[in-house]
C-alpha cells in the first residue's frame, strides 16, 4: 500500500529495527516527514539517513526508554521543537519476552510492574506525551501495536494478554473521547512475526518449540514485519479518516491457541 502522507510528520516508536523500521520506511514512502524513536539511537539514525536519501523526506533519530514517562517526555518535546506538528504516531517497541510465561510463574514483586510497564506504559506514554501537540493540531492519527493475546486466551501470555486487551478497550474509548479534537486511535494485533526481534528471542526460550508450530498452523503463513507495516500504514492513511475504536489482527490466520 501507498498512499499520500506528503505535509505529515509521523512518530514511530521502537524504530530502529523490526516492525517499527517496517513501518518508517512505509510512512516515508507515502512522502512523511518521520521520526525514529528508540532506546538504540546509533541504529535509529542510521535508518533516519536512510529514509532521506531514499525518499527525500525529513528524518531525524531521537533516544529514548520507553519504560519511563520522563524520558519519553522529554523526546516527544524534542521532536516537537525540531519537527513542529506530528499528526501520525505508531506506538510500537519496548516489549520483552521476560513475561511469556505461565501465569503461576509470576512474581507479584518482581513482575507485576514490569509487564504492565512494558506491554503497556510503553504504548500509553508516547501518546500522552504528543496529546496536546495532536490537539493543537486539529488532527492526529494513532496506531498501537499490541498482542493478539489480548483477543484470544493465550497460555503463557495471560498478562501480556491483560495488558494488550486494556490498551484495546483504552484505545477505544480514546477514539470516542477524542474524535471532538480530531483524533483517531486504532490497534493493530500481532501474534507471531517473523524475521523480528520479539520472533528470535522467542525462539531463545524454553517456549521454542510451541512457537515454532506456528509455522504449520499459520493458514496463510507467519507474518513478516511488512505485513504488520502494511496494516499499520492503513490506519495512518488519509483513507481510514473516518475509522477510529478499530482493531486489526496479522496473524497469518492462526490466533493461539490455534
Amino acid at each position: 500500500m501507498v498512499t499520500n502522507l506528503k505535509g505529515r510528520t509521523a512518530m514511530v516508536t521502537g524504530a530502529a529495527d523490526g516492525i517499527g523500521k517496517e513501518c518508517a520506511y512505509k510512512l516515508a514512502e507515502s512522502g512523511a516527514n518521520v521520526v525514529i524513536v528508540d532506546l538504540n539511537k546509533e541504529k535509529g539514525t542510521e535508518v533516519a539517513e536512510d529514509l532521506k536519501k531514499k525518499f527525500n523526506v525529513n528524518a531525524i533519530a531521537l533516544k529514548a526508554d520507553l519504560w519511563d514517562y520522563d524520558s519519553v517526555k522529554a523526546m516527544a518535546d524534542e521532536a516537537i521543537e525540531k519537527m513542529g506538528k506530528i499528526e501520525l504516531l505508531v506506538a510500537s517497541g519496548a516489549t520483552t519476552v521476560k513475561y511469556a510465561k505461565f501465569t503461576h510463574q509470576f512474581d507479584p514483586k518482581e513482575d507485576f510492574e514490569g509487564v504492565f510497564r512494558t506491554q503497556m506504559w510503553a504504548r500509553l506514554y508516547p501518546i500522552y506525551a504528543l496529546f496536546e501537540n495532536m490537539k493543537s493540531a486539529g488532527y492526529g492519527k494513532i496506531v498501537v501495536v499490541t498482542s493478539d493475546a489480548g483477543r484470544t486466551a493465550t497460555p503463557r501470555e495471560g498478562y501480556i494478554g491483560a495488558c494488550a486487551s486494556a490498551l484495546i478497550t483504552v484505545d477505544k474509548v480514546m477514539g470516542m473521547e477524542w474524535a471532538r479534537y480530531g483524533i483517531r486511535v486504532n490497534t493493530v494485533c500481532l501474534t507471531i512475526i517473523n524475521n523480528s526481534p520479539a520472533m528470535s528471542a522467542v525462539m531463545g526460550t524454553e517456549a521454542n518449540h510451541v512457537f515454532a508450530k506456528t509455522f504449520e498452523r499459520a493458514r496463510f503463513g507467519v507474518p513478516e514485519p511488512i505485513d504488520a507495516a502494511e496494516a499499520i500504514l492503513f490506519f495512518a492513511s488519509p483513507e481510514t479518516d473516518k475509522i477510529t475504536g478499530s482493531v486489526f489482527s496479522v496473524n497469518g490466520g492462526l490466533s493461539f491457541p490455534g
